[in-house]
């Protein structure tokens, strides 16, 4: 488009009467510094409003006897496992919730704090956990307890409470233990195993601590869809 022009009879100086759309001043298209500030205050208050209902507050994270328990029990080996069975029992002894009381042995506690922690300073959480002399006598305690939760005295079951903590190492009396997990009445009883587990899961941690679980989808497989897969396969190379 051809650009009109006219000399001012006051100055000489050449005027614009019309500019294509191309070359108009990018200026005349700037938001006021004035305008921009009070563009930005308005998000500012309304960005939080928008979004209020969306953010989820933060939960308090899940007991680690709870993350690595299994209500059939579970096992702990690999060069790194009474570190975190210590960390485990260490959260449920210091945590004021999750776990409303720990039992094991003697033996077993020390087995796997060795010098570290005496008799004298266990007996410094006689609320939360109970020694116990023998496996045999830790087992009669659950009963007791199970025994309790299953037929109170008034004749109604109570609500199902906080998580009960049981470290042991069984060795060849596995299924004893086995039997105590599932004659309680509850799922709140974890078993702690110090070795391989039969009846429940094997957790295997190295000295850096657990493996951690792959982050794509595994599809398990039964034997004839495994062996579907290897049929088609082979059909094909």
């Amino acid at each position: 488009m051809n650009v009109l022009t006219r000399t001012c009879p006051c100055k000489k100086r050449t005027t614009t009467k019309h500019q294509p759309h191309g070359n108009l001043d990018r200026s005349a298209n700037r938001a006021h510094p004035h305008a921009l500030a009070r563009l930005r205050t308005l998000l500012q208050r309304r960005i939080p409003d928008r979004f209020q209902n969306s953010i989820t507050p933060d939960r308090p994270s899940e007991p680690l006897a709870r993350v690595f328990g299994h209500p059939q029990g579970a096992g702990f080996i690999g060069p790194g496992a009474d570190s975190l069975l210590r960390a485990i029992l260490t959260e449920a002894l210091t945590s004021k919730i999750g776990v409303s009381w720990i039992i094991a042995t003697q033996h077993d506690l020390n087995a796997l704090w060795s010098d570290a922690l005496n008799d004298t300073q266990l007996t410094k959480f006689p609320a939360r956990l109970h020694v116990a002399e023998t496996l045999e006598a830790a087992i009669e305690r659950l009963e007791f307890e199970a025994n309790a939760i299953a037929a109170p005295s008034d004749g109604r079951r109570p609500p199902t409470t906080s998580t009960v903590l049981w470290f042991t190492k069984p060795g060849p009396d596995a299924d004893v233990v086995h039997q105590t997990l599932q004659r309680w009445p509850d799922s709140n009883l974890i078993a702690l195993i110090a070795g391989a587990w039969p009846y429940g899961p094997t957790h295997f941690t190295d000295h850096d601590g657990p493996r951690a679980l792959p982050h794509q989808p595994i599809n398990l497989l039964s034997a004839h869809q495994a062996a579907d897969k290897l049929r088609a396969f082979a059909a094909l190379n």
